[in-house]
């Protein structure tokens, strides 16, 4: 009698766990796009918020979040964004997801015009759009800036050994653009290795595109080591300086290639009368396109 029912509690803990939903199932490792794409997916189709889906799937993920979402100065450093892609002419983030990611931060914007933090850092992770460059999320779950910088921590990813993912980068970001760099140091959670980072060893172009409200500061970071089978070459920072209320906010970071950086920096495209608008999903209010204004480099070794 024992033995049967011994065999029956066996079958029925056995036909449930086959039958069970369960996470952390997904054999991909967080620096593969499906890894990402089946936790957006999940939330969708669960409609579970998506920092529930990342705390059970990616503890470590979800702590960065949390930590980075208690800071009360780490969001005043960036601007805003439209959650909108121009090129795919689809939505960039599920507006579920954004609007949660933006609610754990405080921020009130709408689904449209979003942080751009948070939309350009945790955001990205959780947006399935492909793109001829690839996913947003690449930037931060490819080697190329951690190994271009020299990063043993993997500061600029999810995969940071300290910090958080938007901590590490507006903190890697506004110390090497920022002019006023006096509150940058405010920050908490960032990782030591930034913190100690030799900043003055970066060679920095400074794209300035200057009209009487504002001027947009295109800033070209050379990587000083060169990645194993990576064309990009130069980490671009996107930064909008508002005349009207003297303030600096950053937009958003990528890698680059060569044939990108002199695009950028061509000669043809520098000088007074020059039509200057907002990219990389940018936006400013009060902005309006084409305006005419000036384009000077400047160069910093």
């Amino acid at each position: 009698m024992k033995k049967s029912i011994l065999l029956i509690a066996v079958l029925l803990i056995t036909f449930s766990c086959a039958t069970k939903k369960t996470r952390n199932k997904n054999p991909h490792a967080p620096a593969q796009d499906q890894y990402w794409n089946d936790l957006t997916d999940e939330s969708r189709d669960a409609k579970a918020r998506i920092i529930d889906v990342v705390e059970e799937n990616n503890p470590a993920l979800f702590n960065e979040i949390l930590l980075d979402s208690k800071d009360p100065v780490l969001t005043m450093f960036w601007g805003k964004s439209t959650n909108f892609d121009s090129g795919a002419k689809k939505e960039i983030v599920d507006q579920q997801i954004i609007k949660e990611l933006q609610a754990l931060f405080n921020i009130k914007n709408d689904n449209k015009i979003v942080h751009a933090g948070i939309m350009h850092t945790y955001g990205y992770l959780f947006s399935t759009i492909d793109t001829p460059y690839g996913y947003k999320r690449k930037r931060w779950i490819a080697p190329t800036l951690n190994k271009g910088f020299g990063l043993a921590g993997n500061s600029l990813s999810p995969d940071t050994i300290e910090g958080g993912l938007l901590s590490n980068v507006t903190y890697f970001t506004g110390t090497i653009v920022l002019k006023d760099k006096t509150q940058i140091g405010l920050l908490k959670n960032v990782s030591n290795e930034l913190f100690t980072y030799d900043y003055s060893k970066l060679e920095v172009d400074r794209l300035e595109e200057s009209t009487k409200d504002y001027t947009i500061v295109t800033s070209l970071v050379k990587l000083p080591n060169k990645v194993e089978n990576d064309d990009n070459t130069h980490l671009l920072i996107y930064s909008i300086e508002d005349k009207r209320i003297q303030k600096e906010f950053l937009i958003t970071a990528f890698p680059i290639n060569t044939e990108a950086y002199k695009k950028i920096v061509a000669p043809e495209m520098l000088g007074p009368n020059q039509k200057i608008n907002l990219r990389y999903n940018a936006y400013l209010e009060g902005s309006e396109k084409n305006n005419i204004g000036t384009r000077k480099l400047v160069k910093k070794k």
